[in-house]
């Protein structure tokens, strides 16, 4: 009788866990985009303020301006010839706003083709190469939990400046394939280290708690 209602405490608590994630992923993956896109806007100025306004300049920041208004096709359209035009700095931005484009939209293969041409072209930092990956995971629903954690390998097995956020971004590929035990393991992990961020605990022991509340 008691293993009855071991197993129906156990499937009480992953349904919760599960429905954590549903409500919250939203945020967190909002969280991850914004991010990312803060350091490549920082990033295109910088190259911006070091050189004159160029036409390159001029290309990209144009399609940051559609992409802004949400005019994703017309972004698009900018950021795939200013990629294939440019050889500088800008060309790589261009490529993710290109990736960003095609999936506002809802164009997730086209979307990972361009996070994989970042991130497989050994000419780029590894610092854009780990960022191709992770925004390459965060925002694929098509793919399957072995290609998406194979994608973040390279980085999760690396001292990238990036393992963190990659180590919580597994975290929740677990969670989304109902890998649950995996999931509480590697949260726990993560929570023992002395590096992570409080916005990372926050996130992490929030999920612990609610998993753990159950269990008693």
């Amino acid at each position: 009788m008691a293993d009855i209602f071991d197993e129906v405490s156990e499937e009480l608590k992953q349904d919760q866990l599960i429905q954590l994630w549903k409500k919250y992923s939203k945020y967190i993956i909002t969280l991850f985009v914004l991010l990312v896109l803060s350091v490549l806007t920082y990033q295109a100025y910088m190259i911006w303020n070091e050189k004159k306004l160029t036409a390159s300049s001029e290309q990209f920041f144009s399609g940051l301006e559609k992409l802004d208004n949400k005019d994703f096709e017309k972004s698009a359209e900018i950021f795939l010839k200013s990629s294939l035009d440019q050889k500088d700095g800008y060309r790589v931005l261009s490529i993710f706003g290109l990736a960003h484009s095609n999936f506002e939209n809802g164009k997730i293969s086209e979307m990972v083709s361009n996070y994989q041409t970042i991130y497989e072209d050994k000419t780029i930092g590894s610092y854009y190469q780990g960022l191709a990956r992770i925004l390459s995971v965060m925002k694929d629903n098509k793919s399957n939990f072995n290609e998406l954690q194979g994608r973040l390998k390279p980085i999760l097995n690396s001292p990238s400046k990036l393992q963190l956020l990659a180590a919580e971004l597994q975290i929740v590929l677990f969670i989304r394939f109902n890998k649950l035990d995996k999931a509480l393991s590697s949260i726990k992990s993560l929570l023992a280290r002395s590096d992570i961020s409080q916005e990372q605990k926050n996130r992490l022991s929030l999920i612990d708690k609610v998993y753990n509340s159950h269990a008693k």
